[in-house]
């Protein structure tokens, strides 16, 4: 009967979502808002006759929703379009990201809020709404402005700042805690999860597509990717993290692939059904009720939103080395919270972090926000100019002095030899750092199932930590190596570098090395004790491991390097294509292929999909 029942609801949401989506672009109004105001209307908190009595059947379809919401962004900020960008609009968004959590945090501290609501409230701040800007900039014909420029690059990143707070705040609700001891190792485990998942999915992915690029298999195509997607949002999930992330993640890395468009046509259909069923099932959890009771605490932080978010956003793109003039007016554009507000007070509500007025909170502050934002950019330039011409001297002049250190900065660092050696080695000791990580905080899950259901004493006493962890370090063993020889590689230069014009360098410049390689070799066995799992009973096991490990590393020394130079040489062709422009459809780089060897370089261009002409 339950079926037969959800089948009930989901005819009623998309009925109703219809309705209102066509009632909304008849009168150029947000279809977002509109679906967030008829889920209030059918859902159970209006009453006399609601249509919608049980929110738990759709919520299930609204998690679908957001899986296909949140897979359809990552395939609009493809790696080619995060280069575009630049690191400026990066820098630019993690500032005002971090000042906007801050200021919250403060808010929340004044108004005797928890840890965990203060991180919810700044999470519901962080992130505009990309949808009303871009109609604001359409309407206001500022798109192609420079402050138009700079709000729409930040509004395409904020939504990464969204999935990376959804998977914070996630961590943190189930852990609990969300003090520094807690938050740290929550955010070093994110971050290994993350390059694991990219790194995987860089090598695997594009591989596939090629296969499956055959018309015979379209269809096979769109449901091994569906397949993806949805087993990396439960992989989120499992591993305590948001399914958004591994949505997001399989998103980006397909949308930097030449099947990009494809991908898109095959999924617009159910990406508008899931979509529309998502925000109807988020406007359900409205309780008007709530929201007057909650009214004064509405309007206090809608202000506090309108006060911080432009100044937030204005001194990240200062930082970044925009004009304060261009600054102030892309932060006042950047001024609506939207989407993703709904969703992150959504989590908070249903974890029973936070009270039910949280989301009624983010609803009228989003409504609000929404209405001031075509004020605030049709007049962001006399208020920029007024501020402006308030501005005190000596702030001009640090403003100016800044740009100025900033511009020998980066002069000196794009003519440094020393740092274009140094960045590469750094950057690729980084990821084989996290994604090592990311599979040791893996497998401790793993040995615990397994335990439980082997036994300790499997084979021997100790016998199945022992070979458990022999068999994941023989795993480990090729990208351990690599990270010892790019940090081996990291002392020869620096020493080098250090000992270079001295009296005594032949004798110098070895001393420095071992030192530097010592520390190193600490470094790396401080990093693997703190991740793996020891205990006394068993550090007698693990001395063993270690010893086996240690003989398979000087007995195949030679081919662990091959093996990881293949992976790392793969991986960098896949991100090379993955950062080339992608052509709208799957072919077009074939056609243009060939062995006559046009000289021709491929723009991406988005059309619409009804296009014909």
């Amino acid at each position: 009967m339950s079926g037969i029942l959800l089948i009930r609801d989901l005819a009623v949401v998309l009925l109703i979502a219809a309705i209102v989506g066509w009632f909304c672009q008849r009168f150029k109004l947000s279809t977002v808002v509109g679906y967030l105001l008829a889920g209030a209307v059918i859902g159970p908190h209006t009453p006399p006759f609601p249509l919608v009595f049980d929110t738990d059947r759709v919520q299930t379809l609204a998690q679908v929703g957001l899986v296909f919401l949140i897979f359809s962004i990552g395939l609009g900020l493809s790696i080619n379009r995060i280069k575009r960008l630049g690191l400026s609009i990066v820098i630019a968004t993690a500032i005002a990201a971090l000042l906007v959590l801050n200021g919250s945090r403060l808010l929340g501290l004044a108004l005797g809020y928890s840890a965990t609501q203060s991180l919810v409230l700044a999470g519901m701040l962080m992130v505009s709404s990309s949808a009303i800007i871009i109609k604001i900039l359409q309407e206001t014909q500022l798109t192609h402005e420079r402050p138009g420029q700079l709000a729409l690059g930040m509004t395409v990143l904020e939504d990464v700042v969204a999935v990376i707070m959804l998977t914070v705040l996630t961590s943190v609700i189930h852990l609990g805690d969300t003090g520094s001891q807690s938050i740290l190792p929550t955010l070093a485990s994110l971050g290994a999860f993350i390059v694991l998942i990219a790194l995987l999915s860089l090598l695997v992915v594009p591989n596939l597509l090629i296969w499956l690029n055959k018309p015979a298999l379209s269809e096979i195509r769109t449901l091994v990717i569906a397949g993806l997607l949805l087993g990396l949002a439960w992989l989120g999930v499992r591993g305590g993290y948001s399914l958004a992330l591994g949505a997001f993640i399989l998103g980006a890395i397909i949308g930097s692939t030449r099947y990009k468009g494809d991908i898109e046509r095959s999924f617009e259909g159910v990406r508008q059904m899931f979509g529309a069923v998502f925000f109807v099932a988020i406007g359900m959890l409205v309780d008007f009720r709530l929201l007057i009771d909650a009214w004064p605490l509405v309007l206090l932080v809608t202000a506090f939103a309108l006060f911080l978010r432009p100044i937030a956003c204005a001194f990240g793109f200062i930082a970044a080395g925009n004009t304060h003039r261009d600054a102030i007016r892309a932060g006042l554009i950047l001024t609506p919270i939207g989407e993703f507000s709904f969703v992150i007070a959504q989590l908070g509500v249903q974890s029973g972090a936070v009270p039910p007025a949280f989301y009624s909170v983010a609803v009228g502050a989003s409504l609000i926000t929404s209405l001031a934002a075509p004020l605030l950019t049709t007049r962001a330039e006399s208020i920029t100019s007024r501020l402006v011409a308030r501005e005190p001297r000596f702030l001009r002049k640090w403003i100016e002095l800044y740009h100025d250190w900033l511009a020998r900065l980066q002069s000196r660092q794009n003519a440094s030899f020393l740092w274009r050696l140094v960045s590469k080695r750094l950057l690729q000791i980084a990821l084989q750092v996290f994604a090592v990580s990311a599979l040791i905080l893996f497998a401790i899950p793993l040995h615990h199932t397994l335990e439980t259901r082997l036994g300790e004493n499997w084979l021997f006493p100790n016998g199945f930590t022992i070979v458990f962890w022999t068999a994941f370090g023989l795993l480990l063993l090729a990208p351990l190596v690599a990270v010892w020889r790019n940090l081996a590689a990291l002392s020869m230069i620096l020493a080098e570098s250090l000992s270079d014009g001295a009296r005594r360098q032949r004798l110098l410049q070895p001393l420095i090395e071992t030192a530097l390689r010592t520390l190193a070799f600490i470094l790396i066995a401080v990093w693997l004790l703190t991740l793996l799992p020891f205990r006394w009973s068993v550090l007698g096991s693990f001395a063993g491991v270690l010893l086996v490990l240690a003989a398979v590393t000087l007995l195949l020394w030679r081919r662990l390097i091959r093996l990881h130079s293949r992976l790392e040489i793969e991986l960098v062709h896949q991100f090379q294509r993955a950062s080339q422009a992608a052509s709208a459809s799957a072919w077009s780089s074939d056609l243009l292929s060939g062995p006559s060897g046009w000289n021709l370089d491929i723009e991406e261009i988005t059309l619409p999909g009804d296009f014909t002409h």
